[in-house]
């Protein structure tokens, strides 16, 4: 009998512990500052986390059950991401463009690993999203911006060049 009470009690210690770490697991999905989401090994999405649900504009659990190919613009981009993560089980920064729920494109780099169990089964996948739109359309600024420096670069190159010519035409009229 007090075998039978010892097991009972360990049994209720255990899952009081198990409830305290999902709370702490419940926690941390909702205070990272970078967008995460996990997927079962089909990709069809479990969990996301605070950051996500605001940076792709869906209410929580809004897309559990979905497929994460639902996010891809393209879905050759899902195809070659998917391809190249099954094969290596960790990714770091792919770029892609994702889609937002309103449809608004986003240039995002992901970073992935496979998550498996004891005998090497992918029994899930955890996913990070960076947002580099901004990013990319500084860049994008920034080249147009060079380009047109280039072009009034070589109008004022040209103009001075065109200015040392006169001066040695007006020195050689003088000359003469």
């Amino acid at each position: 009998m007090a075998q039978k009470d010892f097991f009972e009690k360990r049994e209720k210690e255990l899952t009081e512990d198990l409830q305290v770490l999902e709370g702490y697991i419940k926690s941390f999905w909702e205070i990272l500052p970078i967008p995460v989401c996990s997927t079962n090994p089909i990709f069809t999405i479990l969990e996301t986390g605070r950051t996500f649900d605001i940076l792709f504009g869906y209410g929580k659990d809004e897309l559990m059950g979905s497929f994460l190919d639902a996010l891809f613009e393209r879905e050759d981009d899902f195809k070659r991401f998917s391809t190249q993560f099954s094969q290596e089980k960790k990714l770091a920064n792919f770029e892609v463009v994702l889609r937002t729920k309103k449809g608004k494109n986003l240039s995002v780099l992901i970073s992935a690993i496979a998550r498996e169990d004891e005998q090497g089964e992918v029994v899930g996948h955890l996913f990070s999203f960076v947002d580099v739109s901004l990013i990319k359309k500084t860049e994008r600024e920034l080249r147009e911006k060079v380009e047109e420096l280039e072009k009034v670069n070589k109008l004022m190159i040209g103009r001075e060049l065109k200015m040392v010519e006169l001066k040695e035409e007006i020195k050689k009229g003088k000359e003469k």
